[in-house]
């Protein structure tokens, strides 16, 4: 039975993950400190509450399981990681470490790492390579950053099959709340919900985006994709370059009644245009055939369906 462990797995994207996987495993099992999934999954997942930081609780996940795959989304995140940094390295880092070690007692299955575009910094280029130096400026970048060379030191000195795809914002329904990185997702919601939506961000900043869906297709694309056929471990992928200005216009496109202001802080806009605002996902295209499917139109198409859809159910 082919299965696939998805770690990080009560989460949102975690849940969604197992629709896209359905079609290629057996079985999903879902890890996760949490008491249970946040959201539903698809009929061949399973939940297992546990720690990445209890090695031999993992060795039994392992064991039971076998997993040909793994897909390792388990992580502290940027806000969290500056609040709690003891706890951010013990989770994105020694709990990326275990799972590599405990990959290599158990039979080396691919594993594949969500990093982010958070692993650069500093002064970046219009266009951002898989080449552009990384000088993340967060906690959470730099352990994306340090996880992203320690996958492929395992690549290079032990086999491991190390995969991994740098996400920039990813607009979803499921959006945390607070981060700087949501106020995409979040102004698409509010005007939804409540029909008002103030962005903290200048309207031309540029912002390089993508769905959670073309997300999605992603982590399925890459797992998939022949080992022979990748020139390298780690690759950026693009959806939309797009600013504040043209989502503000694309929602009252199709919410006209929606009130959307602008009220920039500094601090949000200096993290956003601290961000690259183009992606150059060339290598990922021509590797493994990456293509993203969602542009802002369509996108916002989608969003607003689906919190209508989510608001009538929940009537």
């Amino acid at each position: 039975m082919a299965t696939c462990l998805v770690t990080g797995g009560a989460g949102n994207l975690a849940c969604q993950l197992t629709w896209a996987l359905a079609g290629r495993f057996d079985r999903v099992v879902l890890l996760d400190v949490a008491a249970r999934p946040v959201g539903p999954t698809a009929a061949n997942a399973c939940f297992e509450q546990g720690d990445l930081l209890d090695a031999a609780g993992l060795d039994a996940l392992f064991t039971r399981y076998a997993p040909a795959a793994v897909i390792h989304l388990a992580s502290l995140l940027s806000g969290s990681c500056e609040q709690e940094r003891d706890l951010a390295w013990k989770v994105n880092m020694d709990g990326t470490f275990g799972l590599f070690e405990a990959a290599l007692r158990h039979g080396r299955p691919t594993v594949l790492f969500a990093s982010s575009v958070a692993a650069y910094g500093g002064k970046l280029p219009a266009v951002l390579t898989d080449d552009t130096p990384q000088w993340p400026a967060t906690l959470y970048g730099v352990t994306k950053m340090a996880a992203e060379r320690l996958g492929c030191y395992y690549h290079e000195k032990h086999g491991l099959d190390f995969r991994c795809v740098r996400l920039p914002i990813t607009v979803s329904r499921h959006a945390p709340a607070g981060a700087a990185s949501a106020i995409a997702s979040h102004a698409f919601l509010e005007a939804a919900r409540a029909g008002r939506f103030t962005f903290t961000a200048r309207p031309d900043t540029p912002l390089a985006l993508i769905y959670v869906r073309d997300v999605l297709r992603a982590f399925a694309g890459l797992l998939a994709a022949p080992a022979a056929g990748l020139s390298q471990r780690v690759y950026n992928i693009a959806g939309m370059t797009t600013t504040p200005g043209d989502i503000a216009a694309a929602i009252t496109h199709r919410l006209p009644e929606a009130v959307l202001d602008f009220t920039p802080d500094d601090a949000v806009d200096r993290v956003l245009a601290s961000w690259p605002g183009a992606i150059d996902d060339a290598t990922a295209r021509r590797d493994w055939q990456w293509r993203p499917e969602w542009d802002l139109a369509r996108m916002a198409d989608d969003v607003l369906a689906a919190v209508a859809a989510d608001t009538e159910a929940a009537r």
